[in-house]
């Protein structure tokens, strides 16, 4: 970068504060390189780190102490001596083998390590493939992808066994993120033992890479898993342990966890714990995401408000619950179809336990087409609640009826 690049005020507000974040934020937003700033996703991969982890430094959620890392950041975006607070090495060793050093060649051209090393671009690929299996998903369902992704897992371990130093904690986060979703595709099809196998994979990889963000998402979703075996004091255990580190944590991440920690709280049938769990997330689901990225970016007021409609039902408090659902089913985005599925399968049940028999068959036989499409456990087992809840309020003929539609997804 020229001279006049570093003589930025942002860039010597970061340099002035001591602040490697802020300073990796200015020189991503720097009006040098046009109207937008430079991907953090770039960025990133020119660093040897995952993109949240430079969204944490940016924020300052989490701070660069280790001279190391600054060094080595320094090196990478060539950041002048005098603008700096901490000493360069005067040189570097003869066989330098950091990443940041570059390679080498005969003719004394040194080459930026990103362009040397696969691993950034692989992982930001196999990224690139998480985001379509994640949209087949939602449109179609699990079924398609729960002998997919194991396989992509096991291809992901080899790179994590042969790569070193950044590339190695970038591709480890690769991997969490791809056991997460081989858990979440294994607990929509209903095999809650895999789910969780492939969640505690997870987790190793997560706590191998000292990603907390991802650490505790994980934690969340082991916290589901739970839950939807029916396991209120397991799931409120995970839960809590995702909430063990919340100053590390987006406002995204930890509204999630509160979500789950309520839905624990209605499993159990403690009303005052889940109302105050959903006011905690909902409070934080309203705060802005402050990362595109975030994995926990989806967790929106809205979705708050549709999964506590879940917990109304659980609680017994169907009418809240309807309205909730109905209000979410008007602005419902077509790309999460399964989910739309879900939703409808959870008014049925609302409308069964408010006594309105004709309109919880009408809404399940709507959820039950999508059930049949998607091959989804989670809407199938909350269908197979609402012919026992008819039964009850002694709706015998409708029950008989879903009881044989429902037959078909077996």
């Amino acid at each position: 970068m020229p001279a006049e690049f570093w003589q930025s005020p942002a860039i010597h507000e970061a340099a002035s504060r001591r602040d490697m974040g802020a300073l990796l934020y200015a020189y991503r937003s720097h009006p040098t390189h046009g109207h937008r700033p430079l991907p953090q996703a770039v960025v990133s991969s020119w660093l040897g780190i995952t993109q949240s982890q430079l969204s944490r430094l940016e924020s300052g959620r989490n701070r660069v102490r280790e001279l190391a890392k600054l060094e080595h950041y320094a090196q990478v975006l060539g950041i002048p001596a005098d603008v700096l607070w901490f000493q360069m090495p005067s040189s570097a060793p003869e066989h330098d083998a950091r990443p940041s050093a570059g390679t080498a060649l005969p003719v004394d051209l040194r080459l930026p390590a990103h362009l040397v090393s696969a691993g950034p671009s692989v992982a930001d690929s196999l990224l690139l493939t998480l985001q379509q299996y994640a949209a087949t998903d939602n449109l179609a369902g699990s079924r398609s992808l729960v002998p997919v992704v194991p396989h992509q897992v096991r291809f992901i371990e080899e790179l994590v066994g042969n790569s070193r130093g950044h590339g190695h904690t970038l591709l480890l986060y690769v991997a969490a993120r791809f056991a997460e979703f081989a858990g979440w595709v294994n607990q929509d099809a209903g095999d809650l033992r895999e789910a969780m196998r492939w969640s505690n994979a997870a987790l190793d990889y997560a706590q191998e890479a000292e990603d907390s963000h991802l650490t505790s998402y994980i934690q969340m979703r082991k916290s589901s898993i739970a839950s939807d075996a029916n396991k209120p004091k397991l799931a409120l255990g995970f839960a809590k342990e995702a909430l063990l580190n919340g100053s590390a944590l987006s406002p995204q991440v930890r509204a999630v966890a509160y979500r789950q920690a309520a839905q624990a709280y209605a499993i159990s049938g403690d009303a005052t714990g889940c109302a105050r769990a959903l006011q905690q997330a909902y409070e934080l689901a309203n705060q802005p995401v402050e990362d595109e990225n975030d994995i926990a970016r989806y967790c929106t007021p809205s979705y708050i408000e549709m999964e506590a409609a879940n917990c109304w039902v659980e609680l017994e408090r169907p009418n809240e619950a309807i309205k909730t659902l109905h209000q979410g089913l008007k602005v419902w985005q077509p790309e999460f179809r399964r989910d739309l599925g879900l939703c409808l399968s959870r008014l049925a049940v609302a409308y069964a336990v408010s006594e309105e028999p004709d309109n919880a068959v009408a809404v399940a036989q709507q959820s039950l087409s999508i059930a049949a499409n998607t091959q989804s456990r989670r809407i199938a087992g909350q269908l197979g609640r609402v012919p026992g809840l008819l039964t009850t309020i002694g709706a015998s003929d409708q029950a008989r009826q879903l009881q044989r539609q429902l037959a078909t997804l077996r």
